[in-house]
């Protein structure tokens, strides 16, 4: 696709419609006011007759999408291969500079001529660098004027430069502060990386890129740009969180298959930001099939011109352009003011199929300028007013002004840009005002958005804005989403017979029918969690990306298994079976040579392996399916049989089955199951696959930060023994799992030190990411107990609820920085064989929490006497013991 064959769409469009009329339409009588203080007239015109959207077909049943689901996420991606010899300078002689900075920029002196109100370049500059400083940005209020004014001037430069000769060698946006630590960029980041993917494909000989950077700092970030700036680049946005690279990725992923979510109730509400007429439309019309929600449609067009009108798009240019005095309107005017009667009439139908649906009285239309912040705040005060919530809210306005640079005025730049910016501040500027902020969030964003495209920077910015916003809301817990639509064949853009020729010989992009599209629309809608940018594209799209930029779909396809930044752990795997996208399995022998620590963790005679293990060998498996993350959360641990190694010389051969259950850009989940065949003494298969342990694992990026904890003092302690230290035949610890010291019990519960062993811990554990025999530990202060006067139980756990791991600690590293950690178990009262709420904390000396378990039952297979060290089968009476 060109920038020249879109120049024309908009006007084309229009002579189209005007030359190209299909059959006659009904009949209306229009009221309309010329000039705002003059006459009303009343004319008759026929105008083209509006397909509602309940002419929409269904979809067949099991007919395939032409069109599949992306997400998009941050991945590692380390430098391919770059220029020889040192890396130039940032800011090289002759470079012109754009920033929003009040300090110098750079090693360069700022040119006199290169303030934001530049708007002509004599000669054409080698260089241009643009420094975005977010740091001053508020990310709750939207782009502050000052970085609409840098944005403008970004593009005025451009405009500049491409109407010179010769354009610039390097093109280079520098963000600062554009991303946080933990990978989330600054909502505005979109506004400069959506300009420069655009720009990039109208510019295909100069070097046009976009640095992100955590660093707020221009001296933290010039050296990774400067590098940037010689190194072959798979996409022309690069970004940098806590010194990993990173690009976008677009990794396929379907989401979960629908289950609909509809609210039966009456309060059911939804508000759209446009929506009267094209996708939106059609969309709220699916919606109100499924859900028949209270609807508000906020738009500009004003119904009060839509009564019918029987004069065709010809007649009524003719009759007003021959008429006299104040009614008489050029060419160029009569066809905009047919435009706005064709648009008042086709709204107005598709707000009384609306209300034909959902009832009388349920679907409500307010006309507003939604860049208008005054006249937003007081619709979004109607719609709340009483205290009424709203359900869903469908940011949908936007509109589109295709051109290259040196085309494209400054105005239909802004334009373009601030429907869709201006509206999404002024929506959750008026709504947080309210105290009422939409329980779900969805913005129509745009594959643009996603790749860029020619003669797009000001609509590739608006919807790189989008993405970037919703992944910043979603970080914070707003349920938000971003849906990156392509043209629909149907209805909107893709509709004009001028753009439905060009898709038919472009075979770059997907026109996608519109029952396919409310399709992917419900089923976004409906997912347990909603994803924050996904982006639709099919074969076309595919092959198009591919042709531009070779290897790309390779990396996304390949992450995050190549994208990984660190050596995966094995010492759990030896083997992988059954790997495809979603799904792997790991293999594991065990026995008495290999296992040898398991001599060290004895249950009714046999070595055995923790339960408290588990969540060491889910892990494993959790990362080598989903590489790069780190396990963060393990959910729902049930620990159904034990893992025993009964005789020397026979091996164990288990398989750890790892199922993704999602994938987004802040968190993967995968389920684990560990189960292992049954077998006679003499080889013979008793039970195939039987099931010791499964567990659920929620993987994240970076480790969570950890939170505080006010240690107890000593008041009212009581020392206890270890039960698990002392020798008893059901369970009997020793070596490097005797890792707690100064046991005792507390008003407040039960609490320990932990005393890893070092030498041990090294020798056999130096690799596991989990720190599982801090686990250990801490799940045993659980028992510290007295019952029927001096008798200590001892349990082994049977279901956990939750384990939250925080910073990223191992046993190993724990160890060899010799961290104090105290073990802390609550409430004073436990029943681990009852269900009841319980807690247990592993805290650093300076009160950081390094691990907690919640609600862990177990079963009780005997007891331990404080004084005597006798032991006690379940069951049998303490004084039969002691007898």
């Amino acid at each position: 696709m060109t920038a020249r064959t879109l120049l024309g769409a908009e006007g084309a469009r229009e002579l189209i419609a005007f030359l190209t009329q299909g059959s006659p339409a009904p009949t209306t009588d229009i009221t309309r006011r010329v000039q705002p203080d003059g006459p009303v007239h009343r004319v008759r015109f026929r105008a083209p007759a509006a397909r509602t959207p309940a002419e929409a077909p269904p979809r067949p049943s099991g007919e395939p999408h032409l069109l599949d689901r992306h997400v998009l996420r941050l991945a590692a991606a380390p430098r391919s291969a770059r220029a020889n010899g040192p890396v130039p300078p940032l800011f090289p002689t002759g470079t012109v500079i754009l920033t929003n900075r009040q300090a110098p920029v750079g090693r360069a002196a700022l040119p006199t001529d290169s303030t934001l109100e530049t708007t002509v370049l004599r000669t054409a500059p080698r260089h241009v660098r643009v420094v975005v400083d977010l740091s001053g940005e508020d990310p709750h209020a939207g782009p502050s004027d000052g970085l609409l004014s840098l944005h403008d001037a970004l593009f005025r430069t451009a405009k500049a430069c491409a109407e010179l000769t010769d354009r610039p060698e390097s093109f280079v946006v520098l963000v600062l502060g554009g991303i946080g630590a933990d990978r989330t960029p600054h909502p505005c980041t979109g506004l400069f990386t959506g300009f420069v993917k655009s720009l990039a494909l109208e510019w295909p000989k100069s070097n046009v890129l976009a640095v992100v950077h955590d660093a707020t700092d221009l001296a933290s970030a010039e050296d990774d740009a400067a590098a940037e700036v010689v190194t072959e680049q798979l996409l022309p946005v690069v970004s940098f969180a806590r010194g990993t690279r990173l690009l976008w990725q677009a990794a396929p992923d379907p989401g979960h298959s629908r289950t609909a979510q509809a609210l039966p109730s009456a309060e059911y509400t939804v508000v759209a930001a446009g929506g009267g007429r094209g996708i939106g439309a059609e969309l709220l019309t699916a919606l109100a099939r499924r859900d028949r929600p209270r609807t508000h449609v906020i738009g500009s067009t004003r119904l009060d011109r839509a009564e019918d009108a029987e004069l065709s798009r010809k007649d009524f240019i003719r009759t007003r352009t021959t008429a006299t005095g104040p009614d008489r309107l050029t060419v160029r005017e009569a066809n905009a003011a047919f435009d706005r009667l064709a648009a008042a009439r086709e709204v107005a139908a598709n707000i009384k199929t609306l209300e034909g649906i959902c009832g009388p009285g349920r679907v409500s239309y307010h006309v507003c300028d939604l860049r208008d912040r005054g006249a937003v705040d007081a619709v979004v005060r109607q719609i709340t007013d009483g205290g009424r919530s709203v359900d869903l809210l469908l940011n949908i306005a936007g509109t589109n002004r295709a051109a290259s640079v040196d085309q494209k005025s400054l105005d239909d730049f802004r334009t373009v840009r601030d429907l869709k910016v201006r509206t999404y501040a002024n929506l959750k500027a008026a709504f947080g005002e309210s105290g009422a902020q939409p329980r779900r969030w969805c913005n129509f964003g745009s594959f643009v958005g996603f790749t860029g495209q020619n003669g797009e920077t000001d609509y590739g910015s608006a919807n790189d804005y989008f993405n970037t916003a919703a992944l910043h809301s979603a970080s914070r817990g707003v349920r938000e989403f971003t849906i990156g639509w392509t043209l629909w064949r149907d209805v909107g853009l893709g509709a004009t017979p001028i753009m439905r020729t060009f898709l038919a010989k472009s075979a770059q992009f997907t026109a996608m029918p519109t029952a396919e599209g409310v399709d992917h629309f419900l089923h976004e809608l409906d997912q347990t969690e909603q994803t924050p940018v996904t982006v639709l594209f099919g074969e076309p799209e595919r092959a198009a990306i591919q042709a531009a930029v070779p290897g790309y779909l390779d990396f996304c396809r390949a992450a995050p298994e190549e994208t990984a930044t660190a050596a995966l752990p094995d010492f759990f795997v030896d083997d992988i079976t059954d790997r495809a996208p979603d799904r792997l399995t790991v293999v594991r022998t065990f026995n008495q040579d290999r296992d040898a620590y398991l001599h060290d963790h004895v249950v009714n005679g046999y070595p055995t392996l923790p339960g408290t293990f588990v969540p060491e060998l889910a892990a494993q498996a959790a990362m080598h399916l989903v590489p790069g993350r780190v396990p963060v959360v393990f959910e729902d641990i049930r620990l159904d049989s034990f893992l025993r190694v009964y005789k020397p010389g026979r091996d164990e051969t288990k398989r750890i089955k790892a199922r993704l259950v999602s994938h987004g850009p802040q968190e993967s989940v995968v389920d684990i199951e560990v189960t292992g065949d049954v077998l006679a003494p003499n080889g013979r298969l008793l039970v195939k696959d039987r099931r010791h342990f499964s567990a659920r694992v929620r993987l994240r990026d970076e480790p969570v930060a950890s939170p505080r904890w006010d240690h107890w003092d000593d008041q009212g302690a009581g020392r206890m023994a270890d039960p698990y230290h002392l020798p008893n035949p059901a369970v009997l610890l020793s070596g490097v799992f005797v890792s707690t010291a100064d046991t005792r019990t507390h008003p407040n519960g039960r609490r320990a030190r932990y005393a890893p062993d070092r030498p041990g811990i090294e020798r056999w554990f130096s690799s596991l990411v989990v720190p599982s025999v801090l686990l250990d530990g801490l799940a045993r202060v659980s028992v510290l107990d007295r019952t029927d006067g001096d008798w200590t139980p001892l349990a082994v756990p049977r279901t956990i609820r939750r384990i939250d791991l925080y910073g990223g600690h191992t046993d190993a590293t724990l160890a060899a920085a010799g961290t104090g950690v105290e073990l802390y178990s609550l409430p004073s009262r436990l029943d681990l064989e009852s269900e009841e709420d319980n807690r247990a904390v592993a805290v650093t000396a300076d009160g950081d929490v390094v691990l907690q378990i919640k609600d862990m039952t177990g079963v009780v297979l005997g007891h331990v006497n404080q004084t005597t060290g006798e032991y006690r089968e379940r069951g049998r009476p303490a004084e039969e013991a002691t007898a």
